[in-house]
């Protein structure tokens, strides 16, 4: 939570793909928030985690909207008492980004605005008045009432592979709720990633027979996942910003990890994974001829072997016809499959071969495809 500075809930400023809070304080702290709008998380992740380690950004977060859309949001906060400190880090941001997933777009101007407005209200301009009942939070804007309920998410299970991120999706739109699932991601003192966790249940009548959320999800999926929660009035701040709701933080391992059922990429079969990447080279606007379902010539420079288990011998008879002519990337899809890849010599001491595991390849910039050079020196 932003602890230092007074701000008006609904007084922002919006300058382009900016949002803008002005401390009433003396301090005169600026607070200030993105959105970008991606197909693919796996990506933009690592890259937010850098930022975050150098103090560029003080959190983001991933916003999952019930029902499932396709494009995921990511909230990025920054904070300063420099204005121009804060556009200098955004415009990094945005050139890294930008570069690396062709996919991503940076809201600006009055789509900015009713994105970040969205999880409060569906409406662009907001005249709305709050209250407390019970767990709930209820909204009143005109004649409409939005009662919201909130569940901290035992993340754990996730992480440890008891539970997908995606089954708990659909899970959730087969319930046909509708909310918000929000991961809010900092650094701590420590220098380690942590992330906060929560599910915005919201309905539009009170309905004191509607299902119960969490004994259902946590009955399904045999685990105390949800946990509902009470949040204050005060706390609503922390809702429209996408910070966290309580305390509770979890170490962020791999960022990655956690969000790998959510892949665009089909990693356990090999036909449904070519088709995603040659659509991803289309994108990245990346020139290639398929010479077989394992081979792919890539800008006329770099051979790409796609297995899903390690095959040795074929392998090294690629290797052996077309090694002195291409740079080499061998992508193993299978996790312990590709440990096996790792223990052949001949392979791991080549100097113009790269491997990947496919934790290595959704984090691949697909840019540097086009430069084998960056490739060699990476």
């Amino acid at each position: 939570m932003v602890k230092k500075g007074k701000f008006k809930l609904l007084s922002f400023l919006i300058e382009n793909q900016l949002i803008y809070y002005k401390s009433l304080n003396k301090n005169k702290k600026l607070v200030a928030f993105s959105i970008i709008e991606t197909n693919s998380l796996l990506k933009i992740i690592p890259i937010l985690n850098d930022f975050l380690k150098k103090r560029f950004l003080l959190y983001y977060s991933i916003q999952i909207n019930i029902p499932k859309k396709r494009r995921k949001l990511i909230i990025l906060n920054f904070i300063s008492n420099d204005k121009n400190r804060i556009v200098k880090f955004f415009s990094l941001i945005y050139q890294q980004i930008s570069e690396c997933d062709k996919s991503a777009k940076f809201l600006k101007k009055r789509y900015l605005k009713r994105q970040f407005l969205h999880v409060i209200s569906n409406k662009i301009n907001v005249d709305m008045n709050t209250m407390k009942l019970g767990d709930s939070l209820i909204l009143k804007h005109d004649d409409d009432l939005q009662f919201l309920h909130f569940y901290q998410i035992n993340c754990p299970f996730i992480e440890n592979k008891s539970v997908s991120l995606h089954n708990l999706l659909k899970l959730l739109n087969n319930f046909n709720r509708k909310g918000f699932l929000i991961f809010n991601i900092k650094v701590n003192n420590k220098e380690e990633l942590i992330y906060h966790t929560y599910f915005i249940d919201i309905k539009y009548e009170k309905n004191n027979s509607s299902l119960d959320i969490e004994k259902e999800v946590n009955s399904l999926f045999n685990c105390e996942l949800f946990k509902n929660i009470e949040v204050n009035l005060k706390l609503l701040y922390c809702i429209l910003w996408r910070t966290n709701i309580s305390e509770i933080y979890y170490n962020l391992e791999n960022g990655v990890n956690l969000f790998l059922s959510l892949s665009q990429f089909n990693f356990q079969k090999l036909s449904k994974f070519n088709t995603q990447f040659e659509k991803a080279l289309q994108l990245n606007q990346i020139n290639f001829h398929r010479l077989n379902r394992n081979l792919l010539l890539i800008e006329d420079k770099i051979l790409f072997l796609i297995f899903k288990d390690f095959h040795r011998e074929d392998i090294l008879r690629l290797l052996e016809k077309f090694y002195s002519r291409y740079f080499v990337i061998i992508l193993i899809l299978n996790r312990d499959e590709y440990k096996k890849l790792l223990d052949v010599n001949k392979i791991k001491f080549l100097e113009n071969l790269k491997t990947l595991n496919y934790m290595d390849f959704v984090k691949l910039n697909f840019s540097v495809l086009k430069n084998e050079y960056v490739l060699k020196n990476s």
